[in-house]
């Protein structure tokens, strides 16, 4: 998976809206539409930001194995 097709998949994951995330970080919802769809990059500031705000590593974006099962969602979240 890409790294855009798994921020997509966590965002859903957490059940934070796309719209939700675009205001977060800053970005207009058309402009972040694209990041999750059509973007071949994603900005390193963007990518952090939208970390913070799912909550998760960023790293969890490169995971080529990342799944949709409850306890890896548990697992997801930032440790404090």
């Amino acid at each position: 998976m890409s790294v855009q097709q798994n921020i997509r998949k966590v965002r859903r994951m957490r059940g934070v809206s796309a719209r939700s995330v675009a205001r977060h970080i800053g970005i207009s919802d058309m402009s972040y539409s694209r990041l999750e769809r059509v973007a071949k990059t994603v900005d390193p500031n963007l990518l952090n930001k939208i970390a913070d705000y799912l909550n998760v590593d960023v790293q969890v974006f490169f995971d080529d194995k990342l799944t949709d099962s409850d306890s890896y969602n548990k697992e997801l979240t930032k440790s404090s």
